[in-house]
């Protein structure tokens, strides 16, 4: 991920454009699956999920890139939300096993290499039972949604490689329990939940 401070100033001024509409919908719909606990969100970019979280959270979120992490600080201070924001990889996460009630992560994997890595670590770090939710840009299956998908196209080379997966089923190959996706655009943006084994 490309990391300098007018990155994470332009990634803001383009997402601007599109978060009144779609954006902003898909993130409330998000977190409003999160249920009060001990949160994780990884790849927490811009601070772009932040006016959508509760003050009854307790979250740590964490991103590679810290001007984009500043941002994101500077988003909750104005908001008055007490989250603890590091730096750190979703491939290799600094927390121990079992911390977390719930992990969620806003068009992360879409652009991340070995994913499945990732998705490994985010079960190690939730408890037994613990909630994962996906909001992600996955792999278009058709030629309307390979031309919906392109559309993304000048984000992804803000921050990184376009490289749109199969999230959900990759979700399955890490270990996860309990997968499920709700298509939001097409089968090109969806909502993916996700269990860590009680055992």
């Amino acid at each position: 991920m490309k990391d300098s401070a007018l990155t994470a100033a332009v990634y803001d001024g383009f997402m601007a454009v599109f978060e009144p509409f779609l954006m902003k919908k898909w993130r409330r719909e998000l977190w409003s699956r999160v249920e009060p606990s001990r949160i994780l969100e990884a790849g927490v970019g811009t601070g772009l999920n932040v006016p959508f979280y509760r003050k009854e959270y307790d979250i740590t979120a964490l991103d590679v890139n810290e001007h984009f992490l500043e941002r994101a600080r500077r988003r909750a201070r104005g908001k008055s939300i007490d989250a603890e924001f590091i730096a750190a990889d979703v491939r290799d996460i600094p927390f121990s096993d079992n911390t977390f009630d719930s992990a969620v992560t806003t068009f992360l994997f879409c652009q991340l290499h070995d994913p499945v890595k990732g998705l490994e670590e985010l079960k190690r770090v939730l408890k037994p039972g613990g909630r994962l939710l996906l909001l992600e840009h996955v792999k278009p299956q058709g030629r309307l949604e390979n031309l919906v998908s392109s559309l993304s196209g000048p984000i992804y080379r803000l921050t990184g490689e376009h490289i749109a997966q199969d999230t959900d089923i990759y979700a399955e190959e890490a270990g996860f329990a309990k997968v499920s996706a709700r298509p939001l655009l097409m089968n090109v943006v969806k909502i993916i939940e996700a269990e860590k084994p009680a055992s």
